[in-house]
This record gives C-alpha cells, structure tokens and sequence, in this order.
C-alpha cells in the first residue's frame, strides 16, 4: 500500500498475485503446445516394435493368427491420430493467436479459444482411449508363439530380435492422463484469472487508484 493524500492508502492492484498468474499462463500455454506436439509424434512411433513385426508375418502366414487384425489396426490407429494430432496443434495454436499467453485480461476471444481447445482435448481423450483399448484387445488376440516363430525363421528377424513389448499401448494410456492433467491446468488458470480480474474491477469500482508495480 502507498500513501494517497488525505492519509488515504492506495493498493497495487496488479501486484505479485497478477504477475505470478501471468508467468503461470505463459509458462501454461507453452507447455500445452508442447503437449500437443508430441501427440503428432506418438502417430509416427506407434506402428514400431510389434506393431511392425507383425507386417512381416502376414507375408509368410495366412493362417489366423492375428497378425492381421493387429497390423490393421495399428495402422489405422497411426493414420487417424496423425491427422487428430495436426489438428490438436491448429487448435492449441489458437491460444497464441488470442494472446492468451500473455493478456492481463481476458476478453470473449480468450474464452472462445480455451474452450475450444478442452473440448477438443476431452474429444481426442475419448478417442485415444478407445482405439488404444481396441488396440490392446487386437495384441491379446494374437497368437505370440506362432507369430514370433514365423518372425524368426521365415522373416529372418529382419526388423531386429522379436519384441512383444507393448510399451506404444501403455504410452497412449499415459498421454490421455498427461491431456487431462493440461485440461485441468487451464481451467484453474481461466478460475485464477476470472478471480484475479473481478477483484481488480471491484477495487477500481471502490475509487481506488490503480497503479502498475
């Protein structure tokens, strides 16, 4: 507080709380898109380790082992993601194109592109989840020891020793939890702001004096 005349006080409105929430939405919205980039590559490294073995059993085999039904799917898993995963970035990209990374206040605008951004990552949660559980059903369906035979004796482990970890199915589980984490830190960054602006209009509304630290 710094003295007015007439003994009067006046308050630093955009004080260390205004400043320590604007620091959080830059370092925020930053982070989200970085978030949303690795998404892209996540679709480029899916179709690896089994979900690539398996390519070359389905040259040697036409018996039902599964084989097919996983590369399939990882496939198609690799192809849609990648496309569900440039536009998560446009969206994301949005947040920069409001400012939002650095406006004091936030206009309709702002609101528009964040709410853009948590329904188009709760939708792309959704997705994720599903298709990486159909995943994991295709890999349980798969008869291991016949494939990985064929893999090394006809197909001459030519993609490397065979592999069935299914570390791509795991990873997808954990990115979902990693974007709903994001959502959650840009509602509380919006509750933060709403809270830190309707404060500051109160004081303004009181008389007080607003001044810049």
């Amino acid at each position: 507080m710094r003295p007015l005349s007439g003994g009067r006080t006046r308050p630093i409105i955009w004080g260390n709380g205004m400043k320590t929430q604007m620091r959080f939405q830059k370092i925020l919205m930053l982070v989200t898109l970085v978030i949303a980039a690795v998404s892209i590559v996540y679709a480029l490294i899916f179709c690896s380790g089994i979900m690539m073995q398996v390519s070359l059993v389905l040259e040697f085999d036409n018996s039902d082992l599964g084989a097919t039904e996983l590369y399939n799917a990882s496939q198609s898993f690799s192809d849609l993601f990648l496309i569900l995963g440039v536009i998560l970035i446009v969206a994301t990209v949005l947040l920069y194109i409001t400012a939002c990374q650095k406006r004091r206040k936030y206009y309709v605008t702002n609101y528009v592109a964040i709410g853009i951004v948590l329904a188009y990552q709760l939708v792309y949660i959704i997705l994720l989840i599903i298709n990486v559980v159909n995943i994991n059903s295709a890999y349980n369906n798969l008869d291991m020891a016949q494939c990985e035979l064929y893999y090394n004796t006809e197909a001459n482990a030519t993609y490397g020793k065979w592999s069935s970890s299914t570390w791509m199915i795991s990873l997808g589980y954990a990115y979902a939890a990693i974007l709903f984490v994001n959502m959650a830190a840009l509602v509380l960054n919006l509750v933060w702001k709403i809270k830190l602006m309707k404060g500051e209009k109160k004081l303004l509304e009181s008389g007080l004096v607003k001044e810049v630290a």
